[in-house]
């Protein structure tokens, strides 16, 4: 009996541990050491990871939903390419749209806390709409860094000012028209 009450505390003290760590303020979070970050896709399909594109990201607080810290993300190196983000402990979860709304993307990644809050990896796929099954572009490994503070103090401004900036270019100088840096042919 006693160890069975000891095991219950013990499953009962993990239980209460686990669910503090999940309530927000998340630490790291995305802007409080600096809300422009760099993220890098590296080509799942290819079998060395071939580097693709590296693309800069605003995060700007939204504000707290339940368990969730959430944000607004804007791309200050592909116009029009923005989205929301929401974390949960390390666990990040983005969607965004591109080119008029009719691109999108999706990343999942975590904030390696040893890191001291400077880099995170996951996962970033892109497709867009056909009427079907969604015209996949591409899914890809990827690599995020922390690199200081963005140009712009609100989300608002940012999307005003990247809305139409010029689309990159890969080393080549071939127009990139996707953030994931695959050419559009």
């Amino acid at each position: 009996m006693n160890r069975n009450i000891a095991l219950l505390l013990s499953s009962a003290t993990l239980a209460f541990a686990a669910g503090t760590q999940a309530a927000p303020p998340h630490t790291p979070d995305l802007t409080s050491s600096g809300n422009r970050w760099l993220v890098t896709a590296y080509l799942d399909s290819s079998p060395s990871h071939s580097q693709l594109a590296t693309q800069g990201l605003c995060f700007y607080n939204l504000g707290i939903v339940g368990t969730q810290q959430m944000y607004y993300w804007v791309s200050d190196t592909f116009p029009d390419w923005n989205g929301i983000a929401t974390q949960e402990g390390d666990q990040i979860f983005m969607h965004g749209d591109y080119a008029e709304d009719i691109g999108h993307d999706g990343m999942q990644w975590q904030v390696v806390s040893a890191s001291r809050e400077n880099i995170g990896a996951g996962h970033w796929h892109e497709w867009r709409e056909d009427g079907k099954f969604g015209d996949t572009i591409g899914f890809a490994n990827a690599l995020f860094k922390r690199v200081g503070k963005c140009e712009f103090s609100t989300a608002d401004e940012a999307l005003e000012a990247y809305r139409a900036i010029d689309y990159p270019t890969d080393e080549k100088g071939n127009r990139l028209t996707l953030p994931l840096g695959i050419i559009d042919q």
